[in-house]
């Protein structure tokens, strides 16, 4: 683990006041007006066209009344969410007060202070990169559209608990990570594959064990209160249609969804396989990570646009070159006005839509996919010439020593 910078008092300023702006604007920007507002309950019929519209969409919002989270039900137990069960219960909470606009307003608090809490993680991870995730706007639009930010947190509390040698302590958070958006899994091979290296085999069986007690504790009394419930999250995303991925385009005709399982199935599978031989090689955890990670969303059947925010704080914590933070965060926002410009032309019937699909949707879509393949291979050149002695000096003058 590096040593702790202390930064410059002006830029752990600028890092606060840029997170505050993105999330508050984000806040303001996808609270429902008054008219789709009530008795305290979202008009579930006007808020798609409403939200589409102002590319104003969240499922925070909107589940709260899709989800019958203002009847107080006892999630899992009472009520089926598609998500895993620390979200579920995370969720419940937030909706015990009165009304839409409080379970909203407890729900940006807190992940603001998360933004906030990874921020100062990343100050003592990595000083140099930290201020990036602070001041590109991924934070605005992705911040408050679903529960990511509640999963990311996790993750980066126990990646750095990992880093300090509290090795339970990571196991346990690791896990919440993983039952609240099931992406910290892939730190997990990688993990076990350098305590392996270095003999730490102590260590990895109490990870291990933490891990799935935790695992149990948080799980079991949802499964014996309602299985069907319980384990609506797998069933839900096994049988889960193709999305407006590399899969569901005109260029690719006829793959069902077994075989989009599948294939993802094997690819990532095989991508872990080898990334483990690496770190056991010495090769680091967060660099697999990121890059396994990367190539998981290129392969997966849906890609939700809120996953490049994963994406980004990965890129940060492995030190990926700052231009892919840039590259990034420019697909993000194009990823964003593309996905809720087509839904609004479609949910509205314009006559403009056909054309937006067939025309301007799909070249979103590759755009997407070209930027998760730069990305990939700018970082792992990136690791490569880092690993090789020239972690110091930039680009242009390792590829003259070269």
């Amino acid at each position: 683990m590096q040593k702790t910078v202390t930064q410059p008092l002006w830029k752990r300023a600028l890092a606060l006041v840029s997170i505050t702006v993105w999330m508050v604007w984000g806040y303001i920007r996808l609270m429902p007006p008054p008219s789709l507002i009530r008795h305290g309950q979202l008009v579930v019929s006007g808020y798609d066209l409403w939200s589409f519209k102002n590319l104003a969409y969240s499922d925070i919002v909107k589940l709260y009344e899709t989800r019958y989270l203002f009847l107080h039900l006892i999630p899992y137990i009472q009520n089926r969410i598609e998500y895993p069960v620390i979200t579920g219960i995370f969720m419940s909470l937030a909706a015990v007060g009165h009304g839409i606009k409080s379970y909203f307003l407890v729900t940006f608090i807190i992940f603001w202070l998360i933004a906030i809490l990874v921020y100062f993680l990343m100050e003592r991870l990595v000083p140099e990169q930290a201020i990036f995730f602070a001041v590109l706007p991924l934070l605005m639009v992705y911040g408050l559209l679903n529960w990511d930010v509640l999963g990311i947190g996790f993750m980066v509390v126990a990646w750095y608990l990992y880093q300090r040698q509290q090795y339970t302590w990571s196991a346990i958070i690791f896990c919440f990570g993983v039952f609240a958006k099931l992406f910290p899994v892939f730190f997990l091979p990688f993990i076990i594959a350098e305590l392996v290296r270095k003999r730490q085999l102590q260590t990895l069986w109490r990870m291990i064990g933490a891990f799935f007690a935790t695992a149990l504790i948080i799980n079991v009394p949802f499964a014996v209160g309602n299985f069907k419930n319980w384990s609506y999250f797998f069933t839900y995303n096994a049988g889960r249609g193709l999305g407006a991925d590399i899969y569901a385009n005109e260029w690719i005709h006829g793959i069902t969804t077994a075989q989009a399982n599948m294939f993802s199935l094997i690819v990532v599978v095989l991508t872990v396989l080898y990334l483990m031989w690496q770190v056991y090689r010495g090769a680091r955890i967060i660099d697999a990570t990121a890059l396994s990670f990367t190539v998981f969303l290129f392969v997966n059947k849906v890609y939700s646009p809120q996953y490049t925010l994963w994406v980004f704080v990965l890129a940060i914590l492995a030190q990926w070159p700052i231009w892919t933070y840039v590259v990034l965060t420019l697909a993000g926002l194009v990823d964003y006005v593309n996905s809720f410009t087509v839904l609004y032309l479609l949910t509205s019937k314009s006559s403009s839509g056909g054309w937006y699909v067939g025309h301007v949707f799909y070249v979103g879509v590759i755009y997407r996919y070209i930027t998760l393949a730069v990305v990939a291979v700018g970082s792992t050149i990136n690791s490569r010439l880092q690993s090789s002695g020239y972690k110091d000096v930039s680009y242009k003058r390792a590829i003259d020593r070269i």
